[in-house]
């Protein structure tokens, strides 16, 4: 058993708590206001410590390592971050999107963790946690990290935008409305995670692509983003002159 402290009770500090405490560690758990308004405890807690995490915005890890490295010392100390490096801190980046509320274990034991080349293993760090795992260089995590922003984070903005949209079409939710559809994109996804592309532009359909591009036209954003997708997809395609 190992006994960790978490800085930051957020969606990924709430759920990384309770995954840890199901492994059977013991866990100490700090919001924001505990790290600010007692620091002698947390002091305490975290020389009680073997490992000292923090799941805080990539943009404060760096002013967080230095008020508290002192104490921590030698202890392995890490984040969740799949961006930042910080001399000192090894990052665990757990490749998915967190909810508000406390996952399944079972859904926790899958999701896959990026993990710090040359420094201490996944084993290290989460002893009885048996989730996939791999190693990124220092050099290559800016661009795993942008990786995880397009195929997530652009996905779920564009999903988010276009929900709108279909709001106009039914009296049915939009994520009722979408959720088999969109579930249908994933299964294709599962299937030929390299070539999954359906749809006008992966059958270069030249007369449907024109038209989709004139609908689009009281929506700058959303023909933007089709558009950039052409561009991407089927670079051939002439979009000048389309309004």
């Amino acid at each position: 058993m190992a006994t960790y402290v978490i800085f930051g009770d957020g969606r990924v500090g709430v759920n990384m708590a309770s995954y840890l405490e199901h492994l059977g560690h013991d866990v100490s758990l700090l919001s924001h206001e505990q790290a600010n308004e007692n620091q002698s405890d947390c002091e305490m807690l975290i020389e009680q410590a073997d490992i000292v995490a923090a799941a805080i915005p990539d943009d404060k890890l760096k002013t967080w390592h230095d008020q508290w490295s002192a104490v921590i010392g030698e202890k392995i100390t890490v984040h969740f971050s799949g961006a930042v490096i910080i001399d000192g801190m090894y990052g665990f980046h757990p490749l998915y999107s967190f909810p508000k509320y406390v996952l399944p274990i079972e859904t926790m034991q899958e999701i896959a963790f990026a993990c710090p080349l040359g420094g201490p293993s996944f084993g290290d760090v989460f002893p009885f946690a048996s989730n996939p795992n791999f190693e990124i260089a220092d050099c290559d995590r800016a661009r795993y990290h942008a990786l995880a922003v397009l195929s997530g984070n652009l996905v779920g903005y564009i999903w988010n935008e276009t929900a709108k949209e279909f709001a106009e079409f039914s009296d049915m939710p939009s994520e009722k409305l979408l959720e088999n559809y969109l579930t249908s994109i994933v299964e294709r996804f599962v299937e030929n995670p390299t070539a999954s592309l359906t749809g006008p532009i992966a059958r270069h359909d030249e007369v449907t692509v024109k038209e989709n591009l004139s609908a689009l036209a009281g929506n700058a954003k959303l023909k933007g983003l089709y558009v950039a997708f052409l561009t991407a997809a089927w670079p051939d395609f002439e979009t000048t002159g389309q309004s």
